[in-house]
Order: structure tokens, then C-alpha cells, then sequence
């Protein structure tokens, strides 16, 4: 018989029923009691995840910090885990994840002294299939985890097994049965977990101590099981141990593991929707922090400009804490969650502040010169000079060359790009209201990758004419590549026509449709669809919003019952897609709220941190990043988003979810509902997406790159006549391709850039990236959807490498 590992433990939730000022208090005292026990019981071993937790105790008990290193060196205080904290892993980026992995490995080995070898996520809600590469790219070799459960995916192997990521990485991983945190009946307990491990075949792992507010092992526990090791026929198998002395024991054992290369999921899926303003804020955090520290590097290389450093680690501090999973998937009280929401603005602050101070270094040093005067003459908001124009210099964040808004504030007439030629200018309706000043302009900028360009914007110039296909009415939109036709009595998208390729992606209406959860709690415990159906958004009210040569826009506003849904169509002189922004007033409650899509195709893909991954199309709610589509012979559908998470696909129809009207923290609660409950999701809230209609594989529609400009816009300096070392146009990076560009930063230890790219396609294969920024040139070779972490030493002399997540490596 294999021995048992009784694994002490304390899994800590530092949010959830309480906010996270008690959760901070719960950790000392659950530490202080860890080494207490360590202290009473010679052969007691304690297991704690979670860098934030510990570098709590470092900055408000120093000597509480010293006993724990010592009893880390010791061997008997075991750290696992590697993350911030135990974060949702299908919301966040991959980006996120590997700054988890970083800022966390980073930690530990410069205050402990180790790295982590084995991740802890047990009460995480579902895996991501790109979490075994994310893991070994960070050096953790093992994976601890425990939902779904065996009752909700009964498919994934009981016990150890190795789980396989799509590029071949892989983890030797435990799915923990009968709960992280045994107490009560512990010798019952340990006679089930015997009985277990005999009947799979394989030594298994037991977790005990009071966890989700703290507490981990009790003086109670560790006598019973004390009393079991000393008067049991089967005592001499159970040892108190580390999870890593599991591990170890499997790889000495040499078993023959079962394989999964598949995601885990589902548990918990009305958590992909739940509290739509904590994940779309922290979508936008996000961004905001990658697009701030791109921006800062090409700032700093042509420059000489820094970011400030701990201000931006704070901020990534901020996002990662907020990414705990009882946070994340919008289940905990709704005082914490608002907590959430003032800690990612924050992040946001931080990173608008230190991008504005990036690029305003760099656009005062483009030379715009045009030997005049700088003096407010003429214009009240704009320093250009009749005939001579107004300096605006664009960025662009991202590693392809890309075209998007810029929105000025003032009612412009032509724009002229650094060449001198027109560029398409159209006055919209402003988002104010000051006297007779309602009018704003909007151009479309194409500028290279990893650069900027300048544009000239004039208020009295002439405009030169530009031919334009756009066509629209109140019942279409239309340009040379796609045709939007809407119903005029209902005023539902009714057929979506990629005209190249002569296919409609539409089989029928679009629909906006309330589904009922009333049967769920927040949780949807045990819940895998939510297609029952009550009622739909109607009483059209259908308006032409704007027609001019750079888009043309069409409003549609519903109805159901107290609440409405405005939706406003753009279509671009040379998109390809669909642009929708929307304004959901939500006064429903215990509604899911869907944009249905009736459409062919039998397979259906989404994006997933740092991958793609196909799933079934059996109606189940799944979870996506910022795509997810339904595909066919000829071509498919793809829908982008900006800060929804949560979709389904049953046969036909492809279904994003815009709003879960739960009631907070409703943790099998139905029958203590009453007056006093609140619910989420009311109230206005804005997003946007994107309809793509594509002929043939998904892979040539470039979905990544349509995603990164949703959620990362190109952002601009309106400038003054200066002079400058800097030239008009600038480009530094080329060569990309099918690789995704996930972060250019400064390296932790400061003494070069990293470099993060990935396969975004999913097809494996070699690319020639060239970086002018940095005058390097980078042959690579992926294998799919495989992650590359480049460090790019500031002495040029030296070559560059690949790296782990965590940055480590000799330099």
C-alpha cells in the first residue's frame, strides 16, 4: 500500500463574505497559528500560497516574517502556488497570468530564498488548457487544483495525472477530493481517502485544516490524527507531509499517469458574467498597464523618458489581487467588490499617468516646425495657424501596423497625414453640450507598428474630395466588403453579407433575449446553461446616427420592461466588420441577459489566455477572452468584445452574455431571499463589440489583431510647432505576423527589455521579428500557441535569450 500525504493547510480567501482589511487580519492570525502548531508538534508540516499574503506579514510583522523564513528553510513551512493570490484562471489575460507568475516567483526567491515547484489553485473556478505552459515557463512542475469536482466532469482522471497543454508542455497535476480544508470526522476521513487510493491505484493526497476565512490545522485535528497514526492497523501509512513530498514520491514511484489534454471546466459558470463593472474595469486596467509600458519603452529608447517603477508595480499589485477568484468571478459581498473597483481604477490612474508623460515626451520632440509663431490667434482650443494646421502625433501600442479613431474635439475639416496626403475627416456629435459647441471630428489613423506617425488637422482648409463606398439608410449599412441590413419594424440585424465571398453570416434576426436564473445562486452551482427564456428586448425605435466619408451609423433602441438596450451600428469606409457600441439600462433581476445570433457552422472556437481552444457547441455557457466565433465550410462568424467573458454556442446560434442580474454573494441562498437583497448588473453600463464575418479558417481573419485594437485604441498628442530630433514617422517592430506581441517592458532587473510573444494562430512555425527600437533581429521558431519570454540586454554586444516567465536565466 502507498502512504497517504496529510497535507496541513490553510486555504485563505482574503475576500469573499468579507472585505479584504479582515481578510489582511485572518492571515496573521492564521500565520501565527501555523507556527504555533509547528512549535506543539515535531512532525507537523504547514502548506500556504499566495506571495501577497506573505508580503502582508513582511510589512506589518517583521518578526512574525522572520520566524516563517526560518521554518521555510527548515523544510517544514512549505509555499506553493507561485501567484499573487489564487486568481481566476479563465478571466484574466495570459499576459496577467505570467505577471502572477513573476511577480510572485520574483518574491519568493528574493525574500525566501526559493521557487515554487508546485501551483495551488484549489479552489479556483475551472482551469485554463494554456495553465500547464504557463506553469513550466515559470519553473513550477506540479499543480495542485480541485473544481470541477468529480460530480461536474466526471471525464478528468481522479487523483494525479499529467495535464498537457497544447504546445506539449506539460504538469503532473492532483485533483483533490472531499475539500481543501477536512476537519471534522478526520479519522472517517482518512479511512475514505485509503479506500480511494487503493481503488485508483495511485498514492493520493489529503487536505485538511479550516480554511476560506483562515484557521488552517487545530490543535484537535492534529491529535486525531496523531491518535490514528498511533492505533490504526493502516496508521504507518498516513505521514504529514508537503505537497512537494507528494510529488516527489510519484516521480520515485515512476506510475504510469492517465493523460489530459484538455481544459477543466466547468464549475461555477454564472461566474463568467456576474458583476459586469469589476471585469470590464479590470479588462481595462489591463490594457491600460501593457499599452502605459509599451509606450514607456518606446518612450524611454527614443527618449531617454522612465516610468516610474514602483508606481507601476503597484498598479500590477492592484490588478493581480483583484484577479482572486471570489473577486474575479463576482461572488463576494458587494462591499468588496466596490473595494475591487476603487483598487482597479487605481491601476488605471497609474498607467494613464504614466503613458500621458511617455508620450508627451515623445511628441514634443517630433519636429513640427513650420517657422511660426506659437500664439493662439485663431482657434481657442487648437495652436495651427490658418493654412498651416494642427501637429497630432498617433501611436500605436501594437505589433502590426494599424488603422484606428482618433476623435478630436473640435468640428475639423481636412486631415493630412505626414506625406501630405488627404485623410477622410467627418464631424460627429460631441459627448457635451457647452453652448453652440456640440461637435467633434473623427479620422481614421493608420500608423506602423510599435510607432507613431504625425497628421496635420486643419479647421478652415478645403476639404479635398475622397471617394468613399459607404452607403446607409435606416435599414442598412454598406461598404465595398460588408452589407448590415436591419429589420424596420423591429430593427434587428437580419443579414450580415460578406460580399467577397457572397456569404450571409446571418441565419436569421439577432435578438436580445432575457433568460431566467432565478433557479441559480450567484454561483449557478451545478448550472451549465441558462437558455431558458423569458422574454425579448422589442419596441424598436430605429434612427440614422451619422453618413460620412469615414464611417456611417445607424441606432437602434429596445425595450423590456423598465429597461433598455441602445445599440449603435458603425461601419467603416474600409472595415471588414461590424462595430456595435452599447448602452444596456438594466432593471431586470434574476435575468441573464443575451445578443442572440442565429448562424451556421459547426464549430465553435474561443480565445483563451494566451491560446485558442475548440469547444463542443452543445449550449453550454463557456467562458472567452476577447473572441469567440462559430465556423462552417465557407467561413464563420466571430464576435469581439471589450469586457464580456461569458458566451454560448447551442446548435445555430451563437449567444454573448451582456448582463447576470444575480443577487451578490447569493451562496445557496434561495430560500433566505427577501427585501433587502441587492442585485448586480443595474443601472446603465457601456460596452462594445465587434461582428466579424470571414470566408474560410479563422485563422486568416487575424482576430487577434481586430481584439487588440477593441481593447488597446491608438492613442494620440494634440501638439504646438516645435522642433525636434524625432522624425514625422517611426517604426519599431516588423516582421510579426502570426506572433502576437503580449509585452514589451523594462526587465525587473533593469538592465534590458523583455520582449513576451506568443502564437497567437494556433499553426506553430518560424518568424523573422526585426526590432528597429532596439536594432536586434530575432529568429524564432513556435511550436502552436507556444509562449516566448525575450530578455534584449541594453549592451548590444550581448545576444539576446529566451527566458522563463519569471525572467530568469543567465545573464
Amino acid at each position: 500500500m502507498h502512504p497517504m500525504m496529510m497535507i496541513g493547510n490553510a486555504h485563505l480567501d482574503p475576500v469573499w463574505l468579507w472585505q479584504w482589511q479582515e481578510g489582511y487580519q485572518e492571515v496573521k492570525a492564521t500565520f501565527q497559528s501555523a507556527l504555533d502548531r509547528l512549535d506543539e508538534t515535531s512532525d507537523f508540516v504547514f502548506t500556504c500560497a499566495c506571495a501577497g499574503y506573505y508580503e502582508w506579514i513582511e510589512e506589518n510583522d517583521p518578526a512574525m516574517f522572520e520566524q516563517i523564513k526560518a521554518r521555510v528553510k527548515e523544510g517544514r513551512w512549505a509555499v506553493v502556488g507561485g501567484m499573487w493570490i489564487q486568481p481566476d484562471m479563465n478571466v484574466p489575460s495570459g499576459e496577467s497570468l505570467a505577471r502572477q507568475l513573476l511577480y510572485s516567483q520574483r518574491y519568493f526567491k528574493e525574500k525566501l530564498g526559493i521557487t515554487v515547484n508546485t501551483g495551488y489553485n484549489v479552489d479556483t473556478f475551472g482551469h485554463n488548457a494554456m495553465t500547464p505552459q504557463l506553469l513550466q515557463k515559470a519553473g513550477i512542475e506540479n499543480y495542485v487544483w480541485m473544481r470541477p469536482s468529480i460530480q461536474e466532469n466526471p471525464d478528468i482522471p481522479q487523483g494525479p495525472m499529467i495535464w498537457e497543454a497544447p504546445d506539449g508542455s506539460h504538469v503532473t497535476a492532483f485533483r483533490i477530493a472531499g475539500g481543501y480544508g477536512c476537519i471534522k470526522n478526520i479519522q472517517n476521513r482518512i479511512d475514505e481517502h485509503l479506500d480511494f487510493a487503493h481503488q485508483i491505484g495511485y498514492p493520493i493526497m489529503l487536505f485538511y485544516g479550516v480554511g476560506n476565512h483562515g484557521g488552517g490545522p487545530t490543535i484537535q485535528v492534529l491529535k486525531e490524527i496523531a491518535a490514528y497514526q498511533k492505533d490504526s492497523a493502516r496508521g504507518e501509512q498516513v505521514k504529514l507531509a508537503s505537497p512537494m513530498d507528494y510529488f516527489d514520491l510519484l516521480k520515485k514511484g515512476d506510475f504510469q499517469l492517465p493523460i489530459w489534454k484538455k481544459e477543466l471546466q466547468h464549475h461555477a459558470s454564472g461566474c463568467y458574467s456576474t458583476h459586469s463593472a469589476s471585469k470590464q474595469l479590470h479588462r481595462k486596467a489591463e490594457n491600460a498597464l501593457l499599452r502605459a509600458e509599451t509606450l514607456g519603452s518606446l518612450a524611454q529608447k527614443l527618449t531617454g523618458h522612465q516610468l516610474k517603477k514602483p508606481f507601476m508595480a503597484q498598479a500590477w499589485k492592484n490588478l493581480m489581487f483583484n484577479e482572486f477568484h471570489d473577486i474575479m468571478g463576482g461572488c463576494s459581498l458587494p462591499e468588496a467588490l466596490d473595494d475591487a473597483l476603487m483598487q482597479l481604477q487605481e491601476s488605471r490612474s497609474i498607467a494613464a499617468r504614466e503613458e500621458n508623460a511617455a508620450l508627451q515626451r515623445i511628441s514634443w520632440q517630433v519636429n513640427t516646425w513650420k517657422g511660426l509663431p506659437r500664439s493662439k490667434e485663431e482657434d481657442w482650443s487648437l495652436w495651427g495657424l490658418k493654412g498651416q494646421g494642427t501637429p497630432v502625433v498617433v501611436f500605436n501600442p501594437h505589433s502590426f501596423e494599424a488603422e484606428g479613431d482618433v476623435v478630436l474635439r473640435r468640428p475639423i475639416r481636412m486631415v493630412r497625414d505626414d506625406e501630405g496626403n488627404a485623410v477622410a475627416a467627418q464631424v460627429i456629435r460631441a459627448s457635451r453640450t457647452n453652448h453652440n459647441d456640440t461637435q467633434d471630428s473623427i479620422f481614421r489613423a493608420k500608423v506602423p507598428a510599435l510607432g507613431y506617425r504625425l497628421y496635420w488637422v486643419y479647421l478652415e482648409e478645403e476639404k479635398e474630395a475622397i471617394a468613399s463606398s459607404l452607403s446607409c439608410s435606416t435599414t442598412h449599412l454598406e461598404n465595398d466588403f460588408i452589407r448590415a441590413e436591419f429589420d424596420p419594424e423591429t430593427g434587428a440585424l437580419c443579414h450580415l453579407i460578406h460580399k467577397p465571398a457572397g456569404m450571409d453570416a446571418l441565419l436569421g434576426p439577432a435578438s436580445a433575449k432575457a433568460m431566467d436564473i432565478s433557479h441559480c445562486d450567484t454561483w449557478a452551482h451545478s448550472i451549465f446553461k441558462f437558455d431558458q427564456e423569458t422574454a425579448s428586448f422589442g419596441q424598436a425605435e430605429i434612427s440614422l446616427l451619422e453618413e460620412g466619408p469615414v464611417r456611417v451609423g445607424l441606432k437602434v433602441v429596445t425595450h423590456l420592461g423598465a429597461s433598455t438596450l441602445e445599440q449603435k451600428y458603425f461601419l467603416y469606409a474600409s472595415s471588414d466588420q461590424l462595430d456595435v457600441e452599447v448602452r444596456l439600462d438594466s432593471h431586470e433581476k434574476h435575468k441573464m441577459i443575451k445578443l442572440c445570433f442565429p448562424t451556421a457552422g459547426e464549430q465553435e472556437i474561443s480565445e483563451i489566455p494566451y491560446g485558442a481552444i475548440p469547444r463542443d457547441g452543445n449550449g453550454n455557457e463557456e467562458c472567452c477572452q476577447r473572441w469567440f466565433l462559430r465556423e462552417g465550410e465557407r467561413g464563420g462568424l466571430a464576435i469581439l468584445n471589450d469586457g464580456k467573458y461569458s458566451y454560448s454556442a447551442p446548435e445555430g446560434e451563437l449567444r454573448l452574455t451582456i448582463a447576470n442580474t444575480s443577487i451578490f454573494a447569493d451562496h445557496y441562498g434561495q430560500e433566505q431571499r427577501d427585501d433587502s437583497c441587492r442585485f448586480m448588473d443595474q443601472g446603465e453600463m457601456c460596452f462594445a463589440y465587434a461582428l466579424v464575418p470571414y470566408a474560410g479558417k479563422w485563422q486568416n481573419a487575424r482576430l487577434y489583431q481586430r481584439a487588440a485594437l477593441l481593447n488597446m485604441p491608438l492613442p494620440h498628442v494634440t501638439e504646438t510647432y516645435h522642433k525636434g530630433p524625432l522624425p514625422a514617422c517611426y517604426c519599431g517592430i516588423r516582421g510579426t505576423d502570426f506572433v502576437e506581441m503580449g509585452a514589451l517592458k523594462r526587465a525587473e532587473n533593469d538592465d534590458g527589455y523583455i520582449l513576451r510573444v506568443h502564437d497567437a494562430l494556433g499553426q506553430g512555425g518560424s518568424a523573422q521579428i526585426e526590432l528597429p527600437l532596439l536594432g536586434r533581429s530575432l529568429p524564432l521558431t513556435f511550436t502552436p500557441f507556444e509562449i516566448k519570454t525575450i530578455f534584449l540586454p541594453d549592451n548590444a554586444a550581448l545576444p539576446y535569450q529566451e527566458m522563463l516567465l519569471t525572467e530568469e536565466g543567465e545573464r
